[in-house]
């Protein structure tokens, strides 16, 4: 038996499971209630109602958890297997679970925490960096797409084109006085569509 098994947590027994999903069910509603910065081994085993070392078992640094945390509300950035091949489309499936947040008044204050904890926080930095990397490793295939299917003019910069589009979300949502909805929402990639089709 390797050392690797002796330590490791078992994933076939039940109540491991259970235990797993309640860890990560106390942790979710920290995060949308608190921020990142309540996403500790501590908070987390607490709220939990187990103790820190099986939260350590489980997840043992505090990225690892986090990490999970995100991925349970359903943040998981897209597969390149899931996209249709269709711009517009493409475009909108990218942008579902932010303008989802957007729209929620419970999950939107998480964005803001998310980023500005990101600022003074390596582990949230460190896994806001690594959601950001895999998002945006779909982006610029969706937009390649474009570009050699004639949608999309080819001398685009992909990096601030993705600030483009989702600046403008998070400024529609949290800077303007407009109301913002999925309409809203829907408009903003249009346009970005319209603005970046070829000349």
């Amino acid at each position: 038996m390797t050392s690797d098994a002796l330590t490791s947590p078992r994933t076939d027994d039940p109540r491991v499971e259970r235990t797993r999903a309640a860890v990560i069910e106390a942790a979710s509603d920290l995060l949308v209630a608190d921020g990142p910065s309540a996403i500790t081994h501590v908070n987390v085993a607490a709220a939990a109602n187990v103790s820190r070392t099986t939260v350590y078992t489980h997840w043992p640094t505090q990225a690892d958890l986090l990490r999970d945390t995100i991925e349970s509300l359903g943040k998981v950035p897209m597969r390149l297997d899931e996209l249709t091949g269709v711009l517009r489309d493409d475009l909108d499936l990218l942008c579902t679970h932010l303008v989802s947040d957007l729209t929620d008044e419970q999950r939107a204050p998480m964005i803001v925490n998310m980023m500005e904890r990101s600022l003074h926080d390596p582990t949230v930095a460190e896994v806001r960096n690594e959601f950001f990397h895999a998002f945006a490793d779909v982006f610029r295939h969706v937009i390649q797409t474009a570009i050699s299917d004639g949608e999309i003019r080819a001398d685009i910069d992909l990096d601030r084109a993705i600030a483009s589009l989702f600046g403008s979300l998070l400024f529609g949502r949290f800077m303007s006085p407009n109301h913002f909805d999925t309409e809203f929402a829907d408009g903003v990639i249009d346009d970005f569509v319209r603005l970046n089709a070829p000349r």
